[in-house]
């Protein structure tokens, strides 16, 4: 028999977390358990929950990250397969079923996702990227060059964590996709082509420490080469130059942005390096020199901008 654990990791997201929690309620298929981890919360998430009674499993802990939150919930599942769902997000009423029966069709399968679409306070605004793409070919090399994966879509076999380990807890950034590209790596992966999960789009997402994310970004790289075995690397091998090219040019442009030219050309010969067909790169170089700094505002710069698919999380 299948159980959905589902894990939902939360810190102060109080005004988000009664829809989430009903939208797991609504579900169709009703065999799940809902673990939520409050990652020290200082509002009133403790209250929300026991709102709830024993409908919802509640652990606290001091405030450690959505990775550790994650693994605590993991850990602590009875169920399975394991569905993970963020306290802002919500879920299709459908969404838990259908994956269920993916799973149930097929024995090996260690994952299976769906699309998403985003939402704001004003309602759903836009699907997001079609993640048919992703399964042409080599799926964890694209999901390292693509991302795209959503966290909240995602279920996992639970066993599949103990053969291949959990959410790195000391990545900042990447480590949901460092995860994913593990699991593609090693079992079949199945995607329902369908927006069953809604992600709620915060401001707050473009102010994200943007060097972490190229730090944490590299690192991820260097992990999927060294640490997992033989089949991660073989897998990724084909797509890295090209991706730390995509990484040292988002570099780039966020210091040709900040005005920080030196810095820009550092990181755009790095590009270079790694991938010396992208001619943005050339392109970026010049703009670095005199007197093109001072030319930022021309329509030849700002046709540039809109051309370049500037990251906001992802590449």
């Amino acid at each position: 028999m299948m159980v959905v654990s589902v894990v939902i990791p939360t810190y102060n997201s109080g005004k988000y977390l009664v829809k989430a929690l009903d939208s797991v309620f609504s579900q169709t298929f009703e065999n799940y358990e809902i673990i939520v981890v409050d990652d020290g919360s200082t509002d009133n998430t403790r209250q929300i929950v026991q709102g709830y009674g024993k409908r919802v499993r509640y652990f606290y802990q001091a405030q450690s990250g959505p990775s550790h939150a994650r693994n605590f919930g993991i850990r602590n599942a009875k169920g399975n397969l394991i569905a993970f769902l963020d306290a802002d997000d919500v879920w299709m009423a459908e969404k838990l079923e259908k994956q269920v029966e993916l799973f149930k069709r097929d024995a090996d399968l260690g994952m299976v996702f769906t699309e998403h679409s985003l939402f704001d306070e004003t309602g759903i605004y836009r699907r997001e990227i079609n993640k048919k793409k992703l399964l042409n070919g080599n799926l964890a090399a694209n999901i390292l060059l693509l991302s795209g994966v959503g966290t909240p879509t995602v279920m996992v076999k639970k066993s599949v964590f103990d053969e291949q380990g959990m959410f790195e807890e000391f990545m900042v950034y990447a480590e949901d996709d460092n995860l994913w590209i593990r699991i593609a790596a090693n079992y079949p992966v199945r995607l329902i082509d369908e927006p069953l999960v809604l992600v709620r789009d915060h401001p707050c997402r473009l102010t994200r420490n943007k060097q972490d994310i190229f730090r944490n970004s590299l690192i991820n790289i260097q992990l999927l080469c060294s640490r997992y075995g033989s089949r991660v690397k073989k897998c990724v091998e084909p797509v890295v130059r090209k991706k730390k090219g995509l990484i040292y040019f988002d570099q780039g442009y966020y210091h040709y942005e900040m005005g920080s030219y030196l810095s820009a050309l550092g990181a755009f010969f790095k590009a270079l390096k790694n991938n010396s067909h992208d001619y943005r790169i050339f392109l970026f170089i010049f703009l670095c020199l005199p007197p093109f700094p001072f030319l930022k505002s021309n329509s030849m710069v700002k046709k540039l901008k809109q051309d370049f698919r500037f990251f906001e999380g992802r590449w």
